[in-house]
């Protein structure tokens, strides 16, 4: 039986696209009283590795991780953080770790030096919102040594034609904003 996990070695996060305006990270955070621009390192940094009393993982074996669902594992101020985090999943390599990203064309300057082709456990999502960021972002992924590669069209909110960056791609979710201001998503651009 599989399980899931959320790991967030930081929080925070600025908007960079149509896609963020009505970003849950942002909400989230003004519920809160937090200031989602500051990015801060945070207690769990290090979940992956953590164990208990006995010297086990707390984190057991088969779980799928989503990784900085409170941040963008590519954010330009964690940069300094991130090879820690790049050593921990190479640890780990009976976790899966998926993390999503509005940053992809960072991504060569963010890797590894053992990259390769890319960690059998970890799947790279981009997400895009409408024709031009599809274009922009889906061209560097196309190009990119990723093994695992997802596509999330979310929020939708314009028609778009991903057609040409399918291959390869192991998956394409879609889904609409969370707002009660909330852009339609039209049912035939899905």
């Amino acid at each position: 039986r599989k399980y899931m996990a959320m790991w967030n070695p930081w929080r925070g996060c600025h908007r960079i696209s149509d896609g963020c305006k009505y970003c849950y990270i942002h909400k989230g955070d003004a519920k809160r009283d937090v200031d989602t621009n500051e990015i801060v390192k945070l207690d769990t940094f290090d979940a992956p590795v953590a164990t208990n009393k006995k010297g086990e993982y707390r984190m057991k074996p088969g779980q799928t991780v989503y990784v900085c669902f409170s941040s963008d594992f590519l954010l330009e101020e964690a940069d300094p953080w991130r090879p820690e985090c790049w050593d921990m999943m190479k640890r780990r390599p009976d976790l899966r770790f998926l993390f999503l990203t509005k940053r992809i064309e960072r991504f060569m300057e963010c890797i590894p030096e053992d990259w390769g082709d890319g960690y059998d456990n970890v799947t790279v999502g981009v997400s895009v919102e409408n024709q031009d960021t599809a274009d922009r972002k889906l061209s560097v992924l196309s190009a990119l040594p990723i093994r695992h590669k997802n596509i999330i069209l979310q929020p939708l909110i314009h028609a778009v034609d991903i057609t040409k960056y399918l291959e390869g791609v192991e998956l394409v979710l879609v889904g609409g904003e969370s707002d009660s201001n909330a852009r339609p998503l039209d049912y035939s651009w899905v």
